[in-house]
């Protein structure tokens, strides 16, 4: 536990109260994919070690690689395959990095992550954090309130581990030269295109070579299993229209909303802080500050003076602001100060252990309970709310006596007046929102469960669901005849790659043995073509295609040879002819930039290097 104190000793409050905001607009930018993989949709995609990745967790996921990518690239589509298969990497990776965290006790304890939100405004009341803002911000969204926190602690939890890793990194200025010097070489190539299409043209297509392909690759040509089932869904929810609330209940709960409204005096604060280290003194921080006390009384603003002085970068833009307290948030020195300062006074130095500071006191409040008006709302719908879930409750106490007292699901809607619902055939991949979760999923397509009996499956607290199958299709092999067009063109289209790579791979054989290019392009019918002064950046090939001429030895010019394959499937077969390093004199700024560039590669190639190793020392399971 030592090593997550010192990972926190070196992330400020304000970097914490950023991490929160963060995750909060993610949450909300979250919600046109939360409610495609909602909450009672959660179907699992993955598992990694103990842990399982849901549908939901790929939603919050998806969104927020969506919003990055965006940013990067604010003109261009993503594909929605990508971005789900890219989400999907990125979970198993995160998801390794937590069972990691979790097998070492490494995680955030609660208290400090319910401290870290309450400095997010967006959950407060009258200066406070307020749980029931909370509770209520996540199931407005649909997500169970705990759930949410989870998901906002283990969040906070890899941001620190994140941010202190990528802070270890080091490299040299002579690394960096060096890095520049190779960044800005050019390298001159000869190359030939291998057209895919040349190897189908005269491609032969047999009954007995489409059968043998056919037998080869019969997994790829099942049908999935098929259901049918009846169901009638039960939720708190539903209820909540049919519940009538009382006058006299909403007056008995504000009374007790009045009787326990905290009216303890809010203090809105800001500081300027000086840091005490090697480069200064604590004599020197309180000269500087007490220094600054004259300039204020002179007349100069506050927050200009912590623009000019403070070191607390965190708040510095924001007039030195540390938020609000209630007289516990902050350190035991400035509250005490607080006690009997007033609006407008600044006081101080202040010395905390490494650390000197100027308080503000920029206003007082003293909270005040909301009318019964304005109240009467939310009161209602609390009330409804929880008398919803008791008639719930009642009413899965019904519903569970009917199952093993009525033989059929349609006997079982009529006594409780609910609806059944037919969902057709459909397969694993096409289940509906109300029946795509992993508890009902599971009872539908067991191959060994039989048709007509009728199962209660909880999926919530909340919700529950009825349900009886109907009709079971087991997977089935697709007889060719049925299929023949579409297994001819994945026999071509595999056949034509792979002739493709064997040319290719006989050609490299042969030129790395000596044989002529040029020659080797007249027997092909292709051009011999060349490119001068190809530099990492450049758009001439793919990115692959760049790497691996890059990666040519220069010790070889003039005979290293090399493939890559283009994006619409044609090969191109290259030759290194020459290498020129640019060793200009760079501008001082174009220098640093570079260094400051690297530094953060740097750091987030080790990062990735720690996800993939913990990713290849778990067990990982994906489900297609």
């Amino acid at each position: 536990m030592a090593g997550m104190q010192s990972i926190r000793e070196g992330l400020t409050g304000n970097i914490t109260k950023l991490i929160v905001i963060a995750i909060v607009i993610t949450f909300v930018g979250s919600i046109g994919w939360a409610g495609f993989f909602s909450q009672g949709n959660a179907n699992i995609i993955a598992k990694i070690g103990s842990k399982q990745i849901t549908n939901v967790d790929l939603g919050f996921e998806a969104s927020s690689q969506q919003f990055q990518l965006s940013q990067r690239f604010p003109n261009q589509q993503i594909e929605e395959d990508v971005l789900i298969e890219v989400s999907i990497e990125s979970l198993i990776r995160k998801f390794g990095i937590l069972n990691f965290i979790e097998d070492n006790d490494l995680y955030l304890p609660d208290s400090f992550v319910l401290k870290e939100l309450a400095k997010n405004e967006q959950f407060q009341e009258n200066g406070r954090f307020s749980r029931q803002i909370f509770d209520s911000f996540a199931r407005s969204n649909g997500f169970i309130p705990q759930d949410y926190l989870n998901r906002i602690k283990q969040d906070l939890t890899l941001e620190f581990w994140r941010l202190s890793l990528l802070k270890s990194s080091f490299l040299s200025e002579e690394e960096a030269q060096r890095s520049l010097i190779l960044t800005e070489q050019e390298r001159d190539i000869s190359f030939i295109r291998v057209p895919l299409n040349n190897f189908s043209k005269e491609l032969k297509v047999s009954e007995d070579l489409l059968l043998s392909f056919y037998n080869d690759n019969m997994e790829e040509y099942f049908t999935e299993s098929q259901a049918r089932v009846n169901y009638i869904t039960l939720s708190a929810k539903d209820l909540e229209t049919s519940i009538v609330i009382d006058e006299s209940d909403i007056e008995t709960e504000y009374q007790i909303y009045i009787d326990e409204f905290d009216r303890t005096e809010r203090k809105s604060v800001s500081h300027i802080m000086l840091n005490i280290d090697s480069n200064r003194t604590k004599q020197e921080a309180i000269k500087i500050l007490e220094n600054t006390k004259k300039r204020l009384s002179k007349g100069e603003v506050f927050d200009s003076l912590v623009l000019e002085i403070s070191d607390d970068e965190g708040t510095r833009d924001s007039g030195g602001s540390l938020g609000v307290t209630d007289g516990t948030l902050l350190p035991t020195e400035f509250e005490e100060a607080l006690l009997s300062m007033v609006e407008g006074e600044v006081f101080g130095p202040i010395e905390l252990n490494s650390s000197v500071h100027l308080i503000k006191l920029t206003e007082k409040e003293i909270p005040t309970p909301k009318p019964l008006e304005l109240m009467q709302a939310q009161i209602e719908e609390n009330l409804a709310s929880e008398a919803a879930l008791d008639a719930y409750g009642e009413l899965l106490d019904i519903a569970s006596d009917l199952v093993f007292t009525m033989g059929s699901l349609e006997a079982i809607s009529e006594e409780l007046s609910s609806k059944s619902i037919d969902s057709g055939l459909f397969s694993f991949s096409e289940a509906s929102d109300e029946l795509n979760n992993p508890s009902i999923l599971d009872i539908i397509f067991d191959t060994n469960s039989e048709n007509n009996l009728i199962e209660l499956i909880e999926i919530s607290d909340q919700s529950s669901i009825l349900i009886e199958r109907t009709d079971f299709q087991a997977e089935r092999l697709i007889d060719l005849n049925s299929i023949k067009e579409e297994v001819t063109k994945d026999y071509k289209l595999m056949t034509t790659k792979n002739l493709a790579n064997d040319f290719v791979n006989k050609t490299l054989t042969e030129l790395n043995a000596g044989e002529d290019f040029k020659k080797i392009a007249k027997n092909t019918n292709s051009e011999l073509e060349s490119y001068k002064g190809l530099k990492r950046d450049s758009s001439l090939l793919t990115s692959e295609a760049i790497v691996n001429i890059f990666n040519l030895p220069r010790s070889k010019v003039g005979n290293s040879y090399d493939s890559s394959v283009l994006i619409n499937g044609d090969h191109v077969i290259y030759r290194l002819d020459s290498v020129k390093n640019n060793e200009t004199q760079t501008d001082s700024e174009i220098q640093k930039g570079f260094f400051d560039f690297l530094s953060e590669e740097r750091a987030l190639a080790e990062y990735s290097e720690l996800l993939f190793a913990v990713q290849e020392n778990s067990e990982v399971t994906r489900n297609n």
